[in-house]
């Protein structure tokens, strides 16, 4: 619901989600499922109408954009000189998603597997391997152990290399 259709009494929420990145926009629509339940989803940045947005060649101009882009930086890294890192993060409905160039692209197993050394249960590659899957319409690798078919997100290759 956006705030151009609240209503009065419309402040009481079981869910309220905050970023409408594809992580956020697939839960929201998952919970949402269930007609007793109200889901609330706070997105920042505008919807994802713009057209750069829906040209992979965009993400040149979005990389940097001011009013999709929250345009982050690292603080300073040691295994780069101790030079700050452009962390482009998209703030508009769809997310970094939005932004990227229509990439698909996961965190390292590895990743997931120190999240999980260092105290954080579930968060193992193969803890949350099935949840990658379960959200994904990969149209490509369809019989794959890696990748899902009929989740919310599609991933396909590009369907013109113009």
């Amino acid at each position: 619901m956006s705030a151009a259709h609240a209503t009065p009494g419309d402040s009481d929420f079981d869910y309220v989600i905050v970023g409408g990145g594809s992580a956020g926009c697939v839960l929201a629509s998952r919970l949402s499922e269930d007609p007793d339940v109200r889901v609330c989803l706070i997105e920042a940045g505008p919807p994802d109408r713009h057209p750069l947005i829906h040209m992979p060649l965009g993400v040149t101009w979005l990389i940097k954009h001011p009013k999709l882009n929250w345009r982050y930086w690292s603080e300073p890294q040691p295994h780069v000189a101790g030079r700050k890192v452009f962390l482009p993060r998209g703030r508009v409905l769809g997310g970094s998603s939005s932004i990227n160039g229509s990439i698909y692209i996961r965190g390292h197993r590895s990743d997931y597997d120190d999240w999980a050394a260092w105290g954080n249960p579930g968060w193992s590659y193969a803890e949350v391997l099935p949840y990658f899957r379960k959200s994904e319409n990969n149209e490509q690798f369809r019989a794959s152990p890696y990748h899902g078919v009929g989740g919310p997100l599609n991933v396909s290759d590009c369907e013109s290399y113009n």
